[in-house]
């Protein structure tokens, strides 16, 4: 089983590098992508670990915003620089994400697992309105701050409102697939989302939408062959992803309240997020120490189950 892990970076420096240390083992491959805004963590990385032949830079840098059109674009160029490598699955991580079991368990569940994809793609109405209307801009730092009163503000825009409004004509359909920007998929997914998206010029398509890349992936899997072969269909829980969505879909930052639930769900999670090293370091730092024991299993792993 050969992983590449793709890895779009912006900050947290500490929890970068430590990450970066405990992906590059058995052979893994790392395409990172560090945000064009964070040029000071860019060169530390690239200084640290531009010889290492498992790990490639992509030197063509994104301004990426949150909620911005550049996400997608940013998460395309991760894969394709991919397709290039010889390897089983794509793995997409931030600086606060992490692997919740040594790199031999997560290959073995995906080994037991192989021809499954492990992605969200399920159906939100009520994101309809950020395809639906047009923006011109994706929302500022301040604005996120009250982003739930925002988009419950869109959607009464787009059922009451949007008759008498200029509309992105393409997205009327009330069926509307939506992701996670986190995922693991197979190569041939991977090949698949990267010309699928640019045949049939998807960016044009959503260069006016907002969280783009919460629906673009989604949208290409939905139509594709390889959404029969998801690994769970229609719900959240397919992603093999631990985040605690506390409050109308805001992530929070885990803390030690959350190992328990981390380790006992019945969903399997092989990654976590969000971790924050500074406000937080208790939780990080027990996940650090299981990662690395290499005897820690996988209880989802069948092979590791008590007969």
């Amino acid at each position: 089983m050969k992983l590449v892990y793709g890895m779009m970076l912006s900050s947290k420096k500490e929890q970068a590098i430590n990450l970066i240390n405990l992906l590059n083992v058995n052979d893994n491959q790392l395409v990172i992508l560090v945000d064009k805004k964070s040029e000071e963590l860019f060169q530390e990385l690239y200084s640290r670990f531009k010889d290492d032949q498992h790990i490639h830079f992509i030197m063509d840098r994104f301004d990426v915003g949150w909620g911005d059109l550049t996400t997608s674009i940013a998460t395309t160029s991760l894969l394709k620089n991919t397709l290039s490598l010889d390897y089983d699955y794509f793995t997409m991580v931030s600086e606060s994400c992490l692997p919740l079991y040594p790199d031999l368990e997560i290959k073995k569940f995906l080994e037991e697992n192989k021809g499954k994809e492990f992605i969200d793609v399920r159906f939100d109405w009520t994101k309809r309105s950020r395809l639906h209307l047009i923006h011109s801009k994706a929302y500022t730092l301040k604005q996120r701050k009250h982003r739930n009163l925002l988009a419950c503000r869109d959607v009464i825009c787009d059922l009451l409102f949007s008759p008498f409004m200029k509309t992105n004509k393409a997205f009327k359909s009330f069926k509307v697939p939506t992701t996670l920007l986190w995922f693991t998929i197979s190569k041939d997914c991977a090949k698949y989302i990267v010309e699928t998206i640019e045949n049939n010029k998807l960016f044009d398509k959503y260069k006016n939408t907002l969280i783009a890349d919460e629906h673009i992936f989604a949208e290409v899997l939905y139509h594709s062959p390889y959404f029969d072969k998801l690994f769970i269909k229609k719900k959240r829980g397919g992603a093999l992803l631990y985040c605690d969505w506390y409050v109308l879909n805001a992530p929070k930052s885990l803390t030690m309240k959350d190992y328990k639930r981390i380790y006992n769900h019945k969903i399997p999670v092989l990654y976590g997020r969000k971790f924050d090293l500074k406000t937080n370091p208790d939780v990080v730092n027990h996940i650090y120490k299981n990662r690395e024991n290499p005897n820690f299993k996988c209880p989802y792993v069948k092979a590791n189950k008590i007969k």
